[in-house]
Formats: C-alpha cells, sequence, structure tokens
C-alpha cells in the first residue's frame, strides 16, 4: 500500500476534516498552532481528537467500516441484488471482479490500511507521551486497538492474508509482503485482551459512540468463533450478555436506533446530509425512486412464515405493477429537519447470543446453545405465541448446527457481511453459492488484491483465481 503523508500530516487531517464531529463525541479543543505529533498527544484533549477523529471517517464513506461491508459481501452471497448497470458493482453480484476494480481499491484496501496506519499513529504517540492522565491514556490505546483489531479482521475476511502493518514507518511498511491470516490472528487478540485491561465498562461519551471493556469482548467472541476456539468464544460472549449492561429491544423498529440499549457500539453519522449510509444505500429518498439494492427472492423465502423480521427489517416499494423489497433495518435515507435518529450499529447484544449459542453448541452443549437461540426468536416474536416456537433441545448436534446457522441467517442478514463470512467460516460457500451463480468459480470466495497496489508493492502476490 502507498502511503505518502506523514504522521504530522495523517493527524492534522483528521483535526482539519473531522473537528465538528468531534465535538460531538467528547468537549475537547483544537490546538491553533501548528499540529507535530509531539502537540497531539500532549493534552488529553488533543490526544482524544486524534482517536475520535478516525471515528467521523469510518461513516463518511461506504467503506469497510460503514455500509461497505455490507453491501458488496451481500451481492457476493445470496443476500442482494443489484438493480442498477454500474459494471463495478455488479461484478460482486456474480463474482467476477476485475482486480481493476476501483470499489476493491477505494472502498475497501485503501480506506482499511488509512485508518490502520492512523490507528498505528495513535497507539504510537500516546504510548510514548509522557503529559497524559493515565485513565485517558488508557482508554485511547484501548480504542485504538479496537480500530486495528476490526480493521485487521475485515482484511482478513475479504482478501485473506494481507501485509501486516504495526507502525507508521513508511519506507518499512510500503514493500511488506502479505503475512499469514493465523498471525494477523495473533495480533488482534493480542491486541483486544491489552484493550480490556485498559477500557473500562463505562463509556467515555454519553452514548456508546467510543469503544468500552464490552466492546473488546464483543470483537474477541467473533475472533475466537472464527478460529474455532469455542470456549473462548463462549466466555467472551457471556461476559457481554451478563453484564446486564445491554438488553434486546422488544420493538424490531428500533433495535438501530440511536442509543438502542442493544448496541455495544455505534458509530455517529457524519456530515449534514444522512443518517446511515446503509439507510442512504438501501432506503430510496424518492417513493418513486426504484431501490438500488433488493432482497433476493432465496433470502425473502428463508424467513419462516409470519416472521416479524421480515415485516420490520424489509420493506417494499410497487413501481409499475413491480413489487420490490429491500433491506430495512436502517430506515431513514437522508436526514430530514436535519435530524439524527439513527447511528451505525456496529455490534450489537442479538450477535453475542448467537456466538454464545453457536460456542455451546460446537462444544455439545446442545441445551444451552438451543437455549441462547430461542432468546432471539422470542425477541422476534413479540407477544405472538402462535409463530415462531421455541426450538427443541433434544436434538442432535447436526440438527443444532442447522438451526443456528438460519437464525444467523435471518437475525443478521444485510449486517457486517455475516452471511459471506458465514458461508465462508462454514464451507458452505461454495456448496451455497456454486449452483445460483452462473459465473463463479471456487476461489471466489476472496476478493482479488487490488492491481494498482500490487504495481506499488512488488512484494504483493495476488489470490488464486485473479490475473
Amino acid at each position: 500500500m502507498k502511503t505518502t503523508q506523514t504522521t504530522q500530516h495523517i493527524l492534522f487531517f483528521i483535526f482539519l476534516t473531522t473537528s465538528i464531529s468531534c465535538s460531538k463525541f467528547v468537549d475537547v479543543g483544537i490546538p491553533t498552532n501548528k499540529l507535530t505529533t509531539d502537540v497531539t498527544f500532549s493534552s488529553d484533549a488533543n490526544a482524544t481528537s486524534a482517536v475520535v477523529g478516525i471515528y467521523s471517517q469510518f461513516s463518511s464513506s461506504t467503506s469497510l467500516c460503514a455500509g461497505g461491508v455490507t453491501v458488496y459481501t451481500g451481492l457476493a452471497a445470496d443476500e442482494l441484488q443489484y438493480t442498477f448497470n454500474s459494471s463495478d458493482i455488479k461484478e460482486f453480484e456474480t463474482n467476477s471482479i476485475a482486480t481493476t476494480n476501483p470499489t476493491v481499491q477505494t472502498n475497501f484496501w485503501q480506506p482499511a490500511y488509512q485508518y490502520i496506519y492512523q490507528a498505528n499513529a495513535c497507539i504510537e504517540g500516546i504510548s510514548a507521551s509522557h503529559t497524559l492522565s493515565p485513565s485517558v491514556k488508557n482508554q485511547l490505546l484501548g480504542e485504538s486497538k479496537v480500530i486495528r483489531s476490526l480493521l485487521y479482521f475485515n482484511l482478513i475476511q475479504l482478501f485473506g492474508d494481507v501485509p501486516l502493518v504495526t507502525g507508521t514507518d513508511y519506507h518499512t511498511s510500503a514493500n511488506l509482503p502479505r503475512t499469514a491470516t493465523n498471525q494477523i490472528y495473533h495480533l488482534i487478540i493480542e491486541d483486544l485482551t491489552s484493550a480490556k485491561q485498559q477500557l473500562k465498562e463505562d463509556y467515555p461519551s454519553d452514548n456508546p459512540v467510543r469503544p468500552n471493556l464490552f466492546t473488546a469482548s464483543a470483537l474477541l467472541a467473533r475472533v475466537y468463533l472464527y478460529m474455532g476456539n469455542w470456549a473462548a468464544a463462549e466466555a467472551e460472549a457471556n461476559a457481554v450478555i451478563e453484564s446486564k449492561k445491554y438488553s434486546l429491544v422488544t420493538d424490531l423498529n428500533k433495535v438501530f436506533l440511536m442509543n438502542s440499549s442493544e448496541a455495544i457500539w455505534q458509530i455517529m453519522p457524519y456530515g449534514n446530509t444522512i443518517n446511515t449510509l446503509e439507510g442512504n444505500n438501501f432506503v430510496p429518498f424518492s417513493p418513486k425512486g426504484t431501490p438500488a439494492y433488493l432482497i433476493t427472492d432465496r433470502l425473502w423465502q428463508a424467513f419462516e412464515t409470519e416472521d416479524p423480521r421480515r415485516d420490520s427489517w424489509t420493506s417494499t416499494r410497487t413501481l409499475n405493477g413491480k413489487t420490490y423489497s429491500f433491506p430495512f433495518k436502517y430506515k431513514v435515507p437522508a436526514r430530514p429537519n436535519n435530524t439524527i435518529s439513527e447511528y451505525y450499529t456496529m455490534f450489537r447484544l442479538a450477535e453475542q447470543y448467537l456466538i454464545r449459542s453457536e460456542a455451546r453448541i460446537r462444544q455439545g452443549k446442545i441445551s444451552d446453545g438451543i437455549t441462547d437461540l430461542n432468546t432471539i426468536r422470542s425477541r422476534a416474536r413479540g407477544t405472538n405465541s402462535e409463530i415462531l416456537q421455541n426450538r427443541p433441545t433434544n436434538i442432535s448436534h447436526e440438527q443444532a448446527l442447522a438451526y443456528l446457522q438460519h437464525e444467523r441467517r435471518i437475525e443478521l442478514f444485510a449486517e457486517w457481511g455475516h452471511r459471506w463470512y458465514d458461508l465462508k467460516r462454514n464451507k458452505l460457500a461454495i456448496a451455497t453459492l456454486k449452483p445460483i451463480k452462473a459465473q463463479w468459480n471456487d476461489t471466489d470466495t476472496l476478493f482479488p488484491i487490488p492491481r494498482g497496489e500490487m504495481i506499488l508493492n512488488p512484494q504483493l502476490t495476488q489470490n488464486n483465481g485473479y490475473n
């Protein structure tokens, strides 16, 4: 990857572009003198601005940290269908992504490494500072490690082995080869374990827009699940659930609102025109507008009869006698009257129940795992006892996993790439997608390394199946 800015320039960019948004996270000042790394990390307020500024960038474009993973992996899997004519986007739906596809480079690879660089700069600067108060220093280090962990987690799901950059020296990082996925997982676990020691249970903001201790646990639970460390995944998810800090929202239409009781971490909207990028992508602005992304027939039919999640989390639009169904978890495409009602939900409690459910089932604790699964079904059915009956607990291991995979598909659809990631980690992608994707190749489970990055860094190698 090519990074031409120095640490000082990167941090100056954060201050310059996010000063208004930062003030909503925490009341911090902006230095008026020339910004250097020494100045940036010389006071609690300045250092906080540097870290918080990364969140604002998350929500400013449809990158891997805001909408991008959901949209493009939804197309690559069997969740979404694209209605317009952009060939770059169609390539994801047909699983024929070119190595020159600009979306792969500008929405995934480049922003990921830009944010990683900024997180690395914050970790270095904060660690070296002797003037920050101990509590703020720990909080900001923990947040920066959560950020870096989330970025690397998504990078390896999308691309497999990727360069592991942990510093800010461009001369060192510019020509790094790809690092094995298991080594990157090692850094993620190390970062999140450390972050758990540095973060507190209470949020450093008025709402959950900055990570706390349970944010690190929630991501760590997901990481352990993907690695097959079932006992550790159960323990981390259990810590979040049993903290009693979060509760499942009974009204499905309110799950993704700002300050939802289910939210473990949310990102505030940036700018003045939209609420969330997912709402902006999925919900047409005009009553007569055709949705850009539709729910596939396969997903629609996967819902059980009268499942309230289909009614609350999808919507339809009938135009010229044709009905279009689209994701509707986030319901506001714009910002009416300049008001914000929805935050982008990074982690929520329902996923932790499903992680604990799967981890328990995988360990042979069928009854306990199904009990967790039934907690999610109970929330979904609400007061209607005639639908979504509890799954039985006296079932086989295979049947329990089948129930679990169905519940994850329905509860987490069109959200953070869960369907695409689940198909891959459970080795179901080929069997599921090959029969329905005319151009499918068995190597399509990974995106291509952008050709532009390979030109800049000759040490990069391409994923199998791509020229």
